[in-house]
């Protein structure tokens, strides 16, 4: 319920700021504001999102479609939904994945959602001019990702709860960011509902993160 009342004014704020482009042409001084209010309608729609999201996941009101892809399509999905707020933090992205296809049963939307999450989570909770690598390997009749980045890394205390809703690993960090700390509750459910396993390791903070997704390759 909240969600959806969050949600309604969005609409009429996106086209307030749409409006308000158009009547300010190229004015210096009123461009740098619609971008503001665009870019903080965006971070709006997606935490509203994910709120719903979790919601829905946790109480098993999410439909996933279960049918054959190739998780090269995930990989590439997920890099293209995330490539703008890497470029805007200076960070540098390694992909690297089998030339070869990796066959798997699963819900090709959500698992972009799932892999986005982690790889927005690296770009977001990293200074500026980070490296974060995305490693992706086949292991038998299993799909290995490995996330890694250089950011602000997690406490021993946190690791074994980092995966549950509203956790916040550094409050100060999610303020700025905008984070509610269900990003990875989403990442976590999704992935077991493909009969996946995930988990996080860190050296402790300051000293960046790894996520590491077990996915079985089912056949259909």
């Amino acid at each position: 319920m909240l969600g959806h009342e969050l949600r309604n004014p969005l609409a009429p704020l996106a086209s307030g700021t749409q409006i308000l482009r158009k009547v300010a042409g190229n004015n210096p001084a009123i461009m740098p504001l619609c971008d503001l209010f665009e870019r903080q309608i965006r971070n709006l729609r997606r935490l509203i999102d994910d709120l719903l999201d979790a919601s829905r996941i946790t109480q098993g009101k999410i439909r996933f479609e279960h049918e054959p892809l190739d998780f090269s399509q995930v990989v590439q999905g997920a890099v293209e939904i995330c490539r703008p707020l890497i470029e805007a933090n200076r960070h540098a992205l390694t992909v690297q994945v089998p030339a070869e296809p990796l066959p798997m049963i699963g819900d090709v939307t959500r698992l972009v959602q799932m892999l986005g999450n982690l790889l927005n989570n690296a770009a977001k909770y990293m200074p500026e001019g980070g490296q974060i690598s995305l490693h992706v390997v086949k292991h038998q009749q299993q799909i290995e990702i490995r996330v890694r980045d250089a950011g602000i890394g997690i406490a021993p205390d946190l690791l074994p709860k980092i995966f549950d809703m509203f956790v916040q690993a550094d409050q100060s960090v999610r303020r700025v960011q905008g984070g509610l700390g269900i990003g990875l509750t989403l990442v976590r459910s999704i992935v077991l509902e493909h009969g996946g396993t995930i988990e996080a390791r860190s050296a402790g903070p300051g000293l960046g993160s790894e996520f590491i997704v077990r996915l079985p390759q089912k056949k259909a």
